[in-house]
């Protein structure tokens, strides 16, 4: 599952996505984000994401820490994925 409202990025796709620069920018999907909060199962890559992201200049960048499961906990509301 997933996070509703939120956007998947692939992490080997988020510098690429969020870049203007590059030529996989992704404004549409993007938007005007004004804060990040990255998750991922257990928030060891979002962590790395974060850090990269910050190192692009991204100011409000924050990281989920323990992941999915900890979201879960506190109550956001959740979206089931169906398995293929």
């Amino acid at each position: 599952g997933t996070i509703k409202d939120s956007i998947h990025i692939p992490r080997g796709m988020l510098e690429f996505w969020l870049d203007p620069q590059s030529s996989y920018y992704q404004e549409k999907k993007i938007g005007d984000i004004k804060s990040i909060v990255l998750f991922c199962a257990l928030g060891f890559r979002s962590a790395l994401a974060t850090k990269s992201l910050q190192e692009m200049g991204f100011k409000n960048v924050a990281n989920a820490q323990g992941g999915f499961d900890s979201l879960k906990k506190i109550g956001l509301p959740i979206i089931s994925k169906e398995k293929k």
